[in-house]
């Protein structure tokens, strides 16, 4: 899966290497160095080409982190290391080339460095070096200021404690999450908080319109088309099976990884689904079977390989719109008849001002403080 992390590019008329980076809004972008005329422009153009790829690598490393910090802190000093001193060819042409991905791209990066020959390009490239390890390093201890704001544009398997409670004050500013998908949190953090918030909006608004929690977002769908099978699963384990937001997370999350990589992680519920499906369809005709099988297909993941956790928090922002709407269905109150209406960024638009909010934030901000500690 490509990650889209800084970009390294030159400007052959200014004679400058430079970097830009995404940020939540926009880009942003620095000089990284001059490059002098006896730098070849195959030369820059290998320099930029082996810089992207070793920070694709260092921003891989974040997405799929290792099990032990030690070993990641060892990482970091070998890339410093194998950018100013690489592995070279020996006197036979034989090359010593690492397996381990960003340990190899550093490599990589140090032997253009050692063919252009220029100590002045070598000290800035290391400089931001420095600069873009120092980011993931930081994004990783779940700190997303400066370079490591990219952290919020990628989808990782993990999820730092700071990052959690970072995107559950959000939460708790505003339980609909409507500001979630606009600040600097790390996705799959902003989803641990929101599968926490989204089993205590569905706990409230089943006891308002007395379903189950898991059963408030097919009766939220009688009303208005919204994401169901994604909700129910996640407060079906929550508050159902008692597990824990992260772990349920994680659990769709790693099966979404999986399948965009071509591994099945549950063949049994894939194969369980597929007969099921199958059941629907038999007896039906060529045309209508045809239809049903391509409106309902049997899948590997409920989300998007692609963009697994970004995918996952639409789905758990709009189950709390969900409940907002079933809420506002039954509550006892004068509601508003217009109908919650997703915003622009996936989440729920809503006026201050609007009848029965109020009662409806402060129910969720309740019963997501009693149920806290499943967050820890």
């Amino acid at each position: 899966m490509l990650v889209l992390v800084s970009v390294y590019a030159f400007d052959d008329v200014r004679r400058e290497l430079l970097v830009v980076w995404p940020a939540v809004v926009g880009w942003g972008a620095r000089v990284v160095g001059q490059l002098r005329p006896a730098v070849s422009a195959e030369t820059a153009g290998r320099l930029t080409g082996e810089l992207t790829r070793l920070s694709q690598a260092l921003w891989g490393s974040y997405v799929r982190p290792a099990s032990g910090g030690d070993d990641e802190q060892e990482r970091w000093s070998v890339v410093h290391d194998a950018v100013q001193e690489p592995n070279l060819p020996d006197a036979s042409g034989q090359l010593l080339v690492s397996y381990e991905p960003v340990e190899e791209a550093a490599h990589r990066l140090g032997r253009v460095l050692h063919g252009a020959g220029d100590a002045a390009l070598t000290g800035a490239v290391v400089s931001e070096v420095r600069c873009e390890v120092d980011a993931v390093r930081r994004a990783g201890l779940g700190d997303l200021s400066g370079r490591a704001v990219q952290a919020a544009l990628v989808d990782r398997v993990d999820a730092s404690p700071l990052q959690v409670s970072a995107a559950d004050e959000v939460l708790r500013a505003d339980p609909l999450g409507g500001g979630l998908l606009s600040v600097a949190v790390d996705p799959a953090a902003a989803c641990v908080a929101a599968a926490h918030w989204l089993a205590a909006a569905a706990v409230v608004a089943g006891e308002e319109s007395g379903n189950s929690a898991a059963g408030v977002f097919a009766d939220a769908d009688d009303i208005q088309a919204v994401s169901v099978e994604v909700p129910t699963l996640v407060v079906g384990r929550i508050v159902d099976g008692g597990v824990s937001p992260r772990r349920v997370v994680m659990d769709l999350l790693r099966a979404a990884v999986a399948a965009g990589e071509g591994v099945i992680v549950d063949p049994d519920g894939v194969a369980a689904d597929n007969a099921r499906i199958q059941s629907l369809v038999a007896g039906l005709s060529a045309a209508e079977r045809a239809e049903v099988l391509a409106s309902e297909p049997v899948r590997a993941t409920l989300l998007d390989p692609r963009r697994p956790a970004r995918d996952l928090l639409e789905h758990l922002l709009d189950g709390i719109a969900s409940c907002r709407l079933l809420f506002a269905e039954y509550a006892d109150d004068e509601f508003d008849d217009e109908p919650i209406r997703p915003s622009d960024e996936g989440g729920a638009a809503w006026d201050a001002a609007e009848p029965g909010k109020l009662e409806f934030v402060v129910l969720v901000r309740q019963e997501a403080e009693q149920s806290g500690g499943r967050l820890s």
